[in-house]
C-alpha cells in the first residue's frame, strides 16, 4: 500500500545518480581502451592490428563521451 505523501521513486532514483560519487563514464571507457593495447603486446602478431585498432576505437570513443559530457553540462547551466 502506498501513502499520498511518497514522492515519485522517478524522481528520486534520477537524484541519486545525479549526486552519487563515482568514476565519469568517459574515464571509463578510456581505462578499458588500455586493455585491448596492452594484450597486443602479449598476443601473437596476427592480432596486434585487430587489438590496436579496437584500443584506438575505444579511445576516440573515450575522447567523444567526454566532449557529449561537457557540451551537456554547459547546456544545463546555461538553461
Amino acid at each position: 500500500m502506498t501513502r499520498s505523501t511518497d514522492s515519485d521513486p522517478r524522481a528520486v532514483a534520477h537524484e541519486t545518480t545525479e549526486s552519487a560519487p563515482g568514476v565519469e563514464p568517459w574515464l571509463k571507457i578510456s581505462l578499458v581502451a588500455f586493455v585491448p593495447l596492452v594484450l597486443a603486446f602479449y598476443l601473437p602478431d596476427e592480432w596486434q592490428l585487430l587489438l590496436f585498432a579496437a584500443g584506438g576505437l575505444l579511445v576516440v570513443a573515450g575522447i567523444v563521451a567526454l566532449v557529449r559530457q561537457e557540451r551537456g553540462r554547459n547546456d544545463d547551466v546555461g538553461a
